[in-house]
């Protein structure tokens, strides 16, 4: 658009003003911008109601609401960018990086790997590029890239997929560590992997730098399905295992996990495992086993399991378990006579009941209880009744000797009782004979020649007294005439 000549006034001011003055090369832009502002400037002395105003404000409105000037200060500001500009993203599965091509006067960005089981992953980029920690590919991940280039934000999707066919990869795939030094890896065939599969097995430690093979494969039906490792020191505390596969018939898929090494280690059985016993408590000690690495204490839980010996090493209570930080002891209540115990001792993490195997059975206690125990109550009770019978057998012959009620002597009348020696006579005394009854006495007739000491001096009466008082005892009466005087024979 071309202003009249008449709107310019003469003068140094008005050709300093005219878009037409200054350098060539003016952009279309600037030249409209220009004629405004000399529009502005030659309007602003007029009257608002003159013909020459409102001409200029009619064209000052034609300049800005012209389309295409408009569509010019709405992107000025802006800096331009390359349309179906590509960043041309890669990826390293080795190393876990994500690559792309560097743009100039890229500010910022960061990147994201989307993954099937751990959800989104999101890392800030570093010289173009993002580097990740180790994680499972077999499943396929999406990354994204999205960076600022000129304060512009650009974005650039990639899709690692894993080739091959599916269902050919190694599955059931599981390692063990076991006695601290050894680890075993095992896996099956692909449901559609061909006959003529093979499988390798490779180990990455954490700090990427040691990648190595499986040095022993385990085979099955000439495909390995399986790995002995003898060797650990080159493992660290998680590390990265992949399986992959090769066949002349089709692409095998692979498969990979991050292991843990704490968390497949199955710990052997403590050692030294003593037990010590009073009369009424049993203490049970041992030592932690050997493991990969050095744990502490309480990085171990033990469990116990103590039965009697007769029950053909069934328990009879719960299994115990007992923490890490007991010191590795435990006290239990066994009070005597106790039966023969025994004891045996696995191990497993602090933090997840896999337990190890069984230590080898600790016998105590003593060798047979059952039949000490019944022997001594059969002692006790024989020594009992043994005791009862020789006690009986002593007071009845105590009551044989010793009357506890001896008769009471009853007075006799001495006139009488001579009377009745008299009328006896002297061969009833003198009759020998053997007595019918222990309390009967036997006679035997002393001749007269015998010694004299053996007459009886005194009356008859005193011999009948004699008489009757010697039948007191057992011993045997001597008459030593038929006139009633007796003597005690031998």
């Amino acid at each position: 658009m071309q202003l009249p000549r008449d709107l310019w006034d003469d003068g140094e001011s008005r050709q300093a003003a005219r878009p037409d003055a200054g350098a060539a090369g003016i952009s279309p832009e600037e030249r409209r911008l220009a004629e405004a502002s000399c529009l502005v400037r030659w309007v602003l002395p007029r009257p608002v109601g003159s013909p020459t105003c409102l001409l200029v404000i009619t064209i000052l409105l034609s300049l800005l609401l012209d389309p295409a000037f408009l569509l010019t200060q709405g992107h000025q500001d802006l800096p331009s960018v390359e349309p179906n500009s590509s960043l041309n993203v890669k990826f390293d599965p080795k190393k876990m990086q994500l690559t792309w091509d560097c743009k100039e006067n890229t500010t910022s960005g960061h990147c994201v790997m989307t993954h099937k089981e751990k959800g989104q992953i999101k890392k800030q980029m570093k010289r173009c590029q993002c580097t990740f920690q180790d994680n499972s590919l077999h499943g396929g991940v999406t990354l994204t890239v999205e960076v600022y280039v000129n304060q512009r934000p650009i974005s650039e999707t990639l899709v690692y997929t894993n080739p091959g066919k599916e269902g050919t990869a190694a599955q059931n795939f599981s390692c063990l560590v076991y006695n601290a030094d050894f680890m075993n890896c095992t896996w099956a065939k692909g449901h559609a992997a061909p006959d003529d599969v093979q499988y390798f097995l490779y180990i990455r430690n954490s700090t990427r730098k040691g990648e190595r093979e499986c040095p022993h494969y385990l085979t099955d039906a000439g495909t390995n399905v399986g790995c002995h490792l003898q060797d650990l020191s080159g493992l660290t505390s998680y590390n990265y295992f992949l399986v992959n596969g090769t066949s002349r018939e089709t692409g095998i898929q692979f498969f990979d996990s991050i292991l843990l090494l704490k968390e497949i280690e199955r710990y052997s059985p403590p050692h030294n495992i003593t037990v010590n016993c009073n009369e009424s408590h049993c203490l049970v000690r041992w030592e932690k086993p050997r493991t990969r690495k050095n744990w502490s204490n309480r990085e171990f839980q033990y469990q116990l399991d103590i039965w009697r010996r007769s029950n053909s090493g069934h328990s009879e209570n719960q299994l115990i378990v007992v923490s890490g930080d007991s010191e590795n002891r435990y006290n239990f209540p066994s009070p005597e006579p106790r039966g023969t115990q025994m004891v045996k001792i696995r191990t497993a993490d602090a933090r997840r009941a896999h337990w190890g195997d069984w230590s080898q059975p600790i016998q105590f206690g003593s060798e047979e209880p059952e039949s000490s125990l019944v022997l001594v109550y059969v002692l006790v009770v024989l020594g009992t009744l043994a005791g009862g019978l020789a006690c009986g057998c002593l007071f009845k012959r105590f009551l044989g000797s010793h009357s506890l009620f001896p008769p009471i002597p009853r007075i006799r009348d001495k006139l009488k009782d001579d009377h009745q020696i008299d009328h006896q006579g002297p061969a009833h005394l003198t009759r020998p004979g053997r007595a019918t009854s222990p309390h009967c006495l036997q006679l035997r007739a002393v001749p007269p020649s015998a010694d004299p000491s053996l007459r009886c001096l005194s009356p008859r009466l005193s011999c009948a007294r004699r008489l009757h008082a010697s039948t007191r005892s057992p011993a045997r009466i001597s008459v030593l005439n038929p006139h009633g005087c007796r003597s005690r024979g031998p």
